[in-house]
């Protein structure tokens, strides 16, 4: 009875504790635990379902996760880890939130058969794999704003294919042609005022979503900073 509980224990999807660790950080970079103050984030350290990871604006941040998926956070960047489950060092089921900022991912491929998942959530778009190498930017309509407000999500394809699933405005409705009236002032969106948009993008193509706006195209060729630290931390 106690031998079949352990081997019950040690199958079971890993889903609290360590997810991975910090493998390289550069510049300021922190780490709030669910429940805790902000802690400098330090070289080493364990990472953990629920933490929050935020870097100033010269910071990077590499981190290597349980299945061996690389995930780079650039300046001015915040990330919560908000679900991570692994069985016998495999991935089960990864999703990353990115509150702001950009995060570059390098995913290992997931078992042949395996129903295994790994998103990035941002704002208005959700960009899921399997095993590919991808990057999602939020940017800020001002930056330095808490809770930031985010202008445009983009996520971009180097490796692989990434299904992204995203909610946009409805075109509105021109008014019919006639005498002028007044237009009245803004309301709030409701839920019937969104639609769901979709596209699986392959290596060199990229999204661009904005509150009315759902792009394709080819990606950007433009180095950053996330780029120029992935140059000297590969």
């Amino acid at each position: 009875m106690r031998a079949a509980l352990l081997v019950a224990l040690l199958s079971a999807p890993t889903a609290l504790g360590a997810v991975g660790s910090v493998t390289v950080v550069e510049g300021p970079a922190f780490r709030t635990s669910k429940g805790g103050a902000e802690q400098p984030l330090q070289l080493g350290a364990e990472v953990d379902l629920d933490d929050t990871l935020r870097t100033g604006p010269a910071g990077n941040v590499k981190l290597t996760l349980t299945d061996q998926s690389v995930v780079v956070l650039g300046p001015d960047s915040e990330l919560v880890v908000e679900r991570a489950e692994f069985e016998a060092q495999e991935r089960s089921r990864v999703s990353l939130k990115l509150l702001v900022g950009g995060v570059w991912a390098k995913v290992k491929k997931a078992i042949a058969g395996s129903d295994s998942t790994f998103e990035v959530s941002a704002a208005r778009a959700v960009a899921g794999v399997r095993g590919t190498i991808f990057r999602v930017d939020a940017t800020p309509l001002i930056a330095g704003t808490r809770p930031p407000k985010i202008r445009e999500t983009v996520v971009r394809v180097a490796e692989g294919r990434v299904a992204v699933n995203a909610q946009v405005k409805k075109a509105a409705t021109p008014p019919p042609k006639g005498p002028r009236v007044e237009v009245p002032g803004p309301t709030e969106v409701t839920a019937e005022e969104w639609e769901r948009r979709f596209v699986e993008l392959q290596a060199g193509r990229q999204v661009r979503i904005t509150d009315t706006q759902f792009q394709t195209g080819k990606a950007s060729q433009k180095k950053d900073s996330i780029d120029r630290f992935l140059q000297k931390h590969p």
